[in-house]
């Protein structure tokens, strides 16, 4: 074992710190197409549930150099995306006279020094062009990067938290960037579909990649375990790695947590000189729902406040959208809950029964991520595929956590108990 990896701590392995974990799995399934993407000089699309290692996935293959990266914001528009990109690559903005065809004013643009890795006469230069754009166009964007040879990876991270229409116009926006530039977007965002952005632009096809990064199989939970016990010197048994895969079902995280706790409670928290065997008789079921104890503030908070919705209403639709989410089996949310399926379920114990209609249900579950944003619920817990008409599960530790509470107790926090004529116990 080399000097390196015998300095090596249990938190530089199993930790959640922004850095990339040492115990990095390569997934072929993730990796070779992420890298493939990249090569063809296609806009990618780096999709998957929360916490399952998009952001991994980027650090591991691409430098610091390679790209910048802007993380959007709910209140965003095409004009704010730019913006943030147009900073990001070392530029100031400020308000010009000159106003756009649609009456908007344009906006200045200028470098400092300090403010990009261009020469001194390089910033000179741009700044004497005076530079001045209509940030909602792709073209001046485009002029305003050329001017400052821009050539890295642009990473859009949160692209889930924009309004659904401005998911839109960006992805007429990415068919011109590919068709104008060679530049590279590479959106991240949680959502488990491939084709989202397709879906909003069907010209995007072939222009862009979809990386679905949530894919755990259970030999790349083998590879995570094999690696770790290399880089630390020890030996989970095997009632304890076929327990974390039963339960974990995928989670990468939980994965990671359950590992890190196994490790702690034999004193180990760094290479050890001799082999030491791990978590022999360790009670797997009870650690993990000790570690996922610790969700249930967010989860909690996630029931109590997403069933108020933006405002009261009569029908009190989100707090009815929980209804499933905390009733139905594990099954029934792996390829996504139907909306027709959801209104059935609803229709049958709501007390306006004749009022929730499939339209209505639809318009309320269009702004689940809205409203979750909205709560400061991060990172979202569901979304609403509209393509296929069905709620997801995106946060995996969710269902997880529910197998461990009473339901009549959540039915409660979701303001339902009585309305079902539940008795929390």
């Amino acid at each position: 074992m080399s000097e390196v990896s015998s300095n090596v701590s249990v938190d530089e392995v199993f930790g959640t710190a922004r850095d990339l974990p040492k115990n990095y799995v390569w997934r072929s399934h993730v990796d070779e197409t992420f890298i493939s993407a990249l090569s063809k000089g296609t806009h990618v699309i780096v999709h998957g549930g929360s916490k399952q290692g998009k952001t991994s996935l980027r650090k591991k293959n691409l430098t610091e150099n390679d790209y910048i990266t802007i993380t959007c914001s709910r209140s965003w528009g095409i004009a704010e995306i730019h913006e943030a990109i147009l900073k990001a690559v070392g530029y100031q903005t400020s308000a010009s006279e000159s106003l756009t065809s649609s009456g908007k004013a344009k906006i200045n643009l200028t470098i400092g020094l300090g403010d990009t890795e261009l020469s001194a006469e390089t910033v000179k230069q741009v700044n004497k062009k005076h530079l001045e754009l209509d940030l909602a166009s792709v073209n001046d964007v485009l002029r305003a990067l050329d001017e400052v040879g821009f050539n890295k990876f642009i990473v859009i991270e949160e692209f889930h938290y924009l309004v659904e229409a401005v998911q839109a116009d960006f992805s007429q926006a990415l068919k011109a960037y590919h068709e104008l530039s060679k530049h590279c977007f590479i959106i991240v965002g949680v959502w488990l579909e491939d084709d989202r952005l397709t879906a909003h632009n069907n010209d995007l096809v072939g222009r862009i990649i979809s990386v679905n990064a949530d894919l755990w199989q259970d030999a790349d939970i083998d590879e995570l375990f094999a690696s770790s016990e290399k880089m630390l010197n020890i030996r989970f048994s095997q009632e304890f790695k076929d327990g974390v895969k039963k339960y974990c079902k995928g989670n990468v995280f939980l994965v990671q947590q359950v590992c890190m706790k196994a490790c702690e409670l034999q004193g180990v928290h760094r290479y050890q000189e001799s082999l030491k065997n791990v978590a022999h008789g360790l009670d797997i079921y009870e650690e993990i729902k000790r570690i996922l104890q610790m969700q249930t503030g967010r989860y909690t908070k996630f029931l109590m406040e997403f069933s108020v919705g933006f405002a009261p209403t009569e029908l009190e639709l989100y707090k009815w959208i929980l209804f499933p989410l905390i009733t139905l089996e594990e099954k029934h949310f792996d390829n996504g809950l139907p909306a027709q399926a959801m209104r059935r379920m609803i229709v049958e114990k709501h007390p306006l029964s004749k009022q929730v209609s499939i339209l209505k249900l639809i318009g309320a579950l269009d702004r689940v991520v809205s409203l979750q944003q909205e709560k400061n619920i991060r990172p979202i817990v569901i979304e609403f595929d509209k393509n296929r008409s069905r709620l997801k599960i995106v946060d995996k530790g969710f269902l997880l956590w529910r197998e461990f509470q009473d339901s009549s107790y959540l039915l409660e926090l979701a303001d339902l108990a009585a309305e079902l004529d539940v008795v929390p116990s």
